[in-house]
């Protein structure tokens, strides 16, 4: 059963086309990874699937609700969590603050006068924090966290609102190679547990054939190829175009 649809999905910025009529699929409980090189159209996908763009054409069906159009907040609403490859967190508050924020979010509560926003919710946030191992953190500032605490921190965040699916946009970026595999090992875990859907972009490669259930290649906005990730690797043309050229380090 498909979590995640998509149909025709195209976008474009001027006269360039950044996604041309794609077309995939996400499965329940599958870990798709989406690779390209810079300018393959990985986020600007991911920015039309979540809400933050409007695509030209195309459909996004998710859990049988067409996503297109309906903004970034409903999107979130609907089930579909997001981290981005920059940590954005609010500094100034602890950990548990944060994840409070996103659960205020969630149920509505933004508007509350009747409790104060240090006082919501204390326990589910303490509880996503264990999800993620950061329980014993939860007082601690977020300007004073390691960056791959901060990831962590994010992906509590993204599971306030009990997604079906996630987006993890390049989920390693920025943290140390060896902290990689055990960050993705944890969401991995994390995701399992949960039966969560998840489309992750990622340029550490041994991050991607370690850890997808199933790989989409992009090339100039279109599906070059896709498959086990075995099938991926071995494939010419992805060999030629990506894998084999030295884009796999690069940023989109």
């Amino acid at each position: 059963m498909s979590v995640l649809a998509v149909r025709g999905l195209s976008k474009s910025f001027g006269g360039v086309h950044a996604v041309r009529e794609l077309d995939f699929d996400v499965a329940e409980g599958e870990v798709v990874a989406m690779i390209g090189p810079n300018g393959a159209g990985k986020t600007t996908c991911f920015n039309m699937i979540g809400g933050q763009l409007l695509p030209d054409a195309g459909s996004i069906i998710f859990r049988e609700r067409q996503l297109a159009g309906l903004g970034a907040r409903r999107i979130w609403r609907l089930g579909v969590g997001r981290t981005f490859q920059l940590t954005q967190p609010f500094a100034s508050m602890t950990v548990r603050g944060n994840v409070q924020a996103a659960l205020i979010s969630d149920h509505g509560r933004t508007h509350s006068v009747f409790a104060k926003a240090n006082t919501l919710f204390a326990a589910q946030a303490d509880a996503l924090l264990g999800r993620v191992r950061l329980e014993d953190q939860a007082e601690q500032a977020c300007a004073s966290l390691a960056y791959g605490d901060l990831k962590r921190l994010e992906l509590a965040m993204a599971l306030a609102n009990a997604p079906r699916l996630l987006l993890l946009d390049e989920p390693t970026a920025g943290v140390s190679a060896s902290e990689r595999q055990a960050l993705m090992t944890l969401i991995a875990d994390v995701v399992s547990e949960g039966r969560i859907s998840v489309l992750f972009t990622e340029h550490d490669m041994d991050v991607v054939f370690g850890h997808a259930t199933r790989v989409l290649v992009l090339h100039r906005g279109r599906l070059l190829a896709e498959g086990d990730p075995d099938t991926v690797r071995a494939d010419t043309h992805v060999r030629e175009i990506y894998l084999g050229s030295g884009g796999a380090s690069g940023r989109e």
